[in-house]
Parts: C-alpha cells; sequence; structure tokens
C-alpha cells in the first residue's frame, strides 16, 4: 500500500527528474497507463505517459531555472502543490520565440496517485504573468487606467 508520504516522494521525484533534468526516460516508471491531465490550456486532456512526456519536453525546455516547491499538501492519494520557477525564457511559448529574459512563472498542480504512480493532474499555470514579463502582452493590461485614445 502507498503511503501519503510516499506520494510526496513521486511528487518531488517527478519535479525533479523531468521537469528540472529533463529525463524523460523515467515517465515510464513514474506515470500510470491511463494517466490524464486536466489543463484548461490544453485544448483537450493529456493522457497516457506518452502524452505526459510529450507535454514535459514541451514545457520542461520553456524557462530554465529550479522549480521550488511554495506549499504542499498531502492528503490520501492527492498532493497539492503551488509551486514558482525562475529563470531565463529559453524554449517557445505561445507561438513567441525565446527571449532569454528573466521570467517568474508560478502554478498549483493537484496530483492523484494511484499504486505508486501518478494518476491524474489538475493543473493551472498562471502563463499570463509571462507573457507580459517577456513583453507579449502589455504589463500594464490591467491597470486601472482607461486605455489612451491614439
Amino acid at each position: 500500500m502507498t503511503t501519503t508520504q510516499d506520494n510526496e516522494k513521486l511528487h518531488r521525484r517527478i519535479t525533479e527528474e523531468v521537469w528540472e533534468d529533463h529525463n524523460f526516460d523515467v515517465i515510464d516508471e513514474l506515470v500510470a497507463d491511463d494517466y490524464v491531465l486536466h489543463d484548461p490550456s490544453m485544448p483537450e486532456p493529456v493522457r497516457g505517459p506518452e502524452g505526459y512526456r510529450e507535454m514535459a519536453e514541451m514545457g520542461a525546455g520553456t524557462v530554465d531555472g529550479p522549480i521550488e516547491m511554495d506549499q504542499l499538501i498531502s492528503t490520501d492519494d492527492f498532493v497539492i502543490a503551488r509551486w514558482t520557477q525562475r529563470g531565463p525564457h529559453v524554449g517557445e511559448v505561445a507561438g513567441i520565440e525565446p527571449t532569454n529574459e528573466e521570467v517568474t512563472v508560478t502554478g498549483i498542480d493537484i496530483n492523484r496517485f494511484e499504486d505508486g504512480k501518478l494518476a491524474e493532474t489538475w493543473s493551472e499555470v498562471n502563463l499570463l504573468n509571462m507573457l507580459m514579463q517577456i513583453g507579449a502582452i502589455p504589463e500594464d493590461l490591467f491597470s486601472d487606467a482607461p486605455p489612451a485614445d491614439d
């Protein structure tokens, strides 16, 4: 039987090995065959280790920096992580080529584990803030002042 502590260790291992070290070969070992990612930024759910690998390869190369766990809450089969990643923007995102600008990306993931593997994720990543940091969206988009008439 997998414990809450085992699931936390697995979560940390996925974060470090897959997302920080870009060791995509461990995905088959750590992600369930019937895995599903629910992410509103994706046109449809990501499924299985193959889908996870494709998404991880795309996402892990966007910002080159460590992922800090700001908050980790674990209960039964769930590990909820609020995280921050800081580093240069080194990979294409939303059609924007790398800028090498320093960025900060934050997110919250709710991960469900089953039989010692990652089975399901609900993810919210603040890409809007990153797009503002690299100049793709005006930083004053949400200012109180009305837009200037040109």
